[in-house]
């Protein structure tokens, strides 16, 4: 058997597929690469926030003792060690790929901060609005499906929003020039000043930039700040995931389309420190 999580698969990466059967191929500090960042985004997305890595695909020191501590939280020893090693070998790259790929499918309390259906939490649906959007919802209305649901007290903002959150109070802003209607850049908020940023459907991007995109996020929101991300996370989890800590992640059947059963949406919520 290969590996079977989206995140050491997709797109797939020989170097990972290799260390799962070779020893030869075994990843240790020094490594650098796309295939590193995927182990560091495991063992962030693993710890149960206890710890980030910097995703930067460098095997360094930090990574290495997150490789040391997740085997031994697991009891993963090389024969005649008592205490594991530093080095990902095929034990340890099948672990994390097991545990991430239960990781990426958990749906548990999925209504708690995401709405799953395309109404949203409870309100008056004939209340909103009827054009202006992408997809419509239920009775024509907007559509609610993967929007906040239970936000945090506080300024709330939607990025690229098309007044799907509009009944929670949450302003539609852009990071910079998309299409859709106008809206107002996130560059006229004020620093650390949002309770609740939301995106969905469209690009985590500021002017073709990810790691713009995430910088603009960290310089809005406020300590404690809510990030609910619907979308592509494949393409930008690195960006994502180095926001803060991951507090809900979700794989959902997307009833916005005629099959959801075999149509889904990624969901992170993340808390930004």
């Amino acid at each position: 058997m290969g590996l079977a999580s989206r995140l050491f698969t997709d797109p797939p990466d020989t170097r990972l597929d290799a260390c799962l059967v070779d020893d030869a191929a075994h990843i240790f500090q020094g490594a650098d690469g796309s295939h590193v960042a995927c182990i560091q985004i495991a063992l962030s997305l693993l710890s149960d926030g206890q710890m980030f890595l910097v995703i930067d695909g460098k095997f360094g020191a930090a990574t290495a003792q997150a490789v040391f501590d997740f085997k031994d939280a697991r009891g993963i020893l090389a024969p005649g060690e008592v205490t594991p090693n530093r080095i990902v070998g095929k034990r340890t790259i099948q672990a994390l790929d097991e545990e991430m790929e239960v990781f990426e499918n958990q749906s548990s309390a999925m209504d708690e901060f995401v709405s799953s259906t395309v109404l949203g939490a409870p309100h008056d649906h004939s209340l909103c609005p009827t054009s202006g959007f992408s997809a419509p919802g239920s009775g024509g209305r907007v559509n609610h499906f993967g929007t906040p649901v239970n936000p945090l007290p506080g300024r709330r903002i939607n990025i690229s929003g098309e007044h799907e959150t509009d009944y929670l109070g949450f302003e539609d802003f852009t990071t910079g020039a998309v299409l859709g209607p106008p809206r107002p850049l996130t560059s006229t908020i004020a620093d650390h000043s949002v309770a609740n940023i939301c995106l969905r459907d469209s690009p985590f991007s500021m002017n073709g930039s990810a790691d713009a995109a995430r910088d603009e996020i960290v310089r809005i929101a406020a300590p404690g700040c809510r990030f609910t991300f619907c979308g592509d996370v494949p393409q930008f989890r690195p960006q994502l995931l180095s926001l803060g800590t991951v507090h809900q992640h979700m794989v959902l059947p997307d009833p916005r389309f005629t099959n959801p059963a075999t149509a889904t949406a990624e969901v992170l919520v993340i808390t930004i420190p």
